[in-house]
């Protein structure tokens, strides 16, 4: 226990005085509600409304924010990223871990304690998207939420999962490349490649394999919430009878990307 307090005590003096670790955590911590701010003013003033009411029904208020707010912060996901590449890349541009090699850590001690900052600034995002779907759920209905405002809370557990994949994702890049912008140019164009392969299998082949793809999976886990109510009962009983088939599958990337990184860490050159 001494041991592991000591190696955070480490990692936070890393940190601590970082100017663009701070600048960079900030901008995830503003964005992430100020996004969903833009498009909930634009879903309550700007799109047309029947009866007094949205075509979109309501879905910044309980229960509908859960799925929402996730949703909209998925698509900020690349934030957190730059972030997480920004962070290991240092690593290699300033030879700290080599140098904590040196002082006595075994490889295993370092990697597990980097994996262990992603983790925990996955969970710091997925509670900056849970006070933000509260303020939300809060400001569309001012009682006190009853037992089922609550029902759709699980999609605060798939976006930590879509969080955790997408970072992990991104430590396997900023290993293998160790540079900042490279690594995060190769992410970008993976992402985009992914996509595009997705997309072309799905439409023109007819191919559903590519629904497991690593991000795509995670991508499926939270649904478009503003077409809920366009949505037919077949698609959503769909992805009711799929969603765990996600769940496990980007489970099982995580595991897997957790394994590749441990690995290449302790096999390959400081």
């Amino acid at each position: 226990m001494v041991e592991f307090l000591h190696t955070l005590r480490v990692e936070w003096l890393k940190v601590k005085h970082y100017r663009t670790f701070w600048i960079l955590l900030a901008v995830v911590v503003v964005c992430i509600p100020a996004f969903n701010y833009v498009i909930y003013d634009f879903t309550d003033n700007s799109f047309p409304k029947i009866n007094g009411k949205s075509l979109l029904g309501t879905p910044f208020a309980f229960p509908n924010v859960w799925s929402t707010v996730p949703y909209n912060a998925g698509i900020l996901v690349f934030m957190p990223v730059i972030l997480i590449i920004t962070l290991f890349t240092n690593e290699y541009s300033f030879r700290t871990h080599r140098q904590n090699i040196i002082d006595g850590w075994s490889r295993s001690r370092f990697i597990h304690i980097k994996l262990l900052e992603v983790l925990l600034l996955t969970l710091f995002v997925t509670l900056v998207v849970v006070l933000t779907c509260l303020y939300f759920g809060f400001l569309t209905r001012k009682e006190a939420p009853s037992k089922t405002s609550w029902e759709q809370f699980r999609f605060i557990l798939f976006y930590f999962v879509e969080m955790l994949d997408y970072s992990l994702i991104a430590v396997v890049f900023a290993m293998l490349i160790r540079r900042a912008g490279l690594a995060m140019g190769i992410f970008f164009l993976y992402m985009i490649g992914e996509q595009f392969v997705v997309s072309l299998s799905r439409n023109k082949y007819k191919a559903t394999w590519v629904n497991y793809l690593p991000e795509e999976v995670s991508d499926r886990l939270i649904p478009q919430p503003f077409a809920r109510k366009l949505i037919s009962p077949e698609n959503t009983a769909y992805w009711e009878n799929h969603v765990n088939g996600y769940f496990l599958v980007s489970i099982g990337y995580i595991l897997i990307f957790i394994f590749l990184i441990s690995w290449r860490f302790r096999k390959s050159d400081l």
